[in-house]
């Protein structure tokens, strides 16, 4: 079953609170991942596959 952009984004928000969560405080560098992230938080501009990639790439942070 292919996901929505919109089951995509949810599940892109929820994975980057488990990421930022699991890095704690004190972080000194921004994983590439995280960055790509709040970029697309910010100005969605990526289409499903980009999505998925970017879903994928904060599920190997974990």
């Amino acid at each position: 079953m292919e996901e929505t952009e919109d089951q995509l984004r949810t599940e892109i928000g929820e994975l980057m609170d488990k990421v930022m969560a699991s890095m704690g405080v004190g972080t000194l560098m921004i994983p590439d991942e995280i960055q790509r992230g709040m970029q697309e938080t910010a100005s969605p501009s990526l289409d499903e596959a980009g999505l998925r990639t970017l879903r994928d790439d904060l599920k190997a942070l974990l």
